[in-house]
């Protein structure tokens, strides 16, 4: 199969994947949708459940299921014949690269997330005294937080189809090691030059916070486009070999 890029095969790629793959993913979006609100059950003794509490839940759980929903969908890279069954579907690696990237960073996020809202609305209108009004969308912070979603999403991809066993957990261990070597690497950096140079007062330290913040959304989006890049070259690499 030549490495081009055909919208009919994948499209045939994507419904495949639909229809095989996602559905081993429907309980988890199932237990992900109710944990927010069986929380609330046992944690609240009949308070009520705030809106901006619901939402940091709804996020939490939305970045739980979007970093382990990969791993699930295409367990099949994990064993030699689910592997073997990948390789063998018709189409290009770029083909089955995009249809990964379709469903774990498009459809599946944008699913659960509109189950999520519609879940809330049905609540709110059962349970008004205790739900009181529904999640709105704030777009800028879904904005903000698909940027953070979308590293996520391409180191769970690379992930799955680097390692063999325990993919999940050593992925997570792999990002653990890239955050501390940030901190300790670009963060103390930027600090003892301050201290260095005796700007440490509040407005030269929190404009130095702002730089950070900017030059780390820079980094996130540098790190997530190279995590997708080498996702497609290892699957690029197994339909070769």
């Amino acid at each position: 199969m030549n490495n081009i890029f055909s919208f009919e095969r994948f499209l045939k790629v994507l419904k495949y994947d639909l229809k095989m793959r996602v559905p081993a993913v429907f309980a988890s979006i199932l237990a992900f949708l109710a944990i927010p609100h069986a929380l609330h059950v046992v944690m609240s003794f009949g308070q009520t459940f705030p809106v901006a509490q619901r939402v940091d839940l709804y996020s939490t759980m939305a970045a739980f299921l979007m970093f382990f929903a990969p791993f699930t969908i295409y367990s099949s890279f994990n064993n030699k014949q689910g592997k073997s069954g990948f390789l063998m579907l018709p189409a290009s690696a770029l083909e089955k690269f995009t249809s990964m990237v379709a469903v774990s960073m498009v459809l599946l996020p944008a699913s659960f997330i509109f189950c999520t809202l519609i879940l809330d609305l049905i609540l709110v209108l059962l349970f008004n005294d205790c739900y009181g009004t529904v999640v709105s969308v704030d777009f800028m912070k879904l904005l903000r937080a698909g940027s953070a979603a979308f590293s996520i999403i391409g180191a769970a991809l690379l992930g799955n189809v680097t390692f063999k066993k325990k993919a999940s957990a050593k992925t997570i261990l792999c990002l653990l090691a890239l955050m501390i070597l940030w901190g300790f690497g670009v963060t103390d950096m930027i600090f003892e030059k301050l201290l260095e140079n005796g700007n440490a007062d509040a407005e030269v330290m929190q404009a130095t916070l702002r730089q950070l913040n900017n030059i780390t959304a820079i980094a996130f989006l540098a790190v997530g486009i190279l995590f997708y890049l080498l996702t497609y070259w290892r699957i690029k690499k197994m339909q070769i070999s």
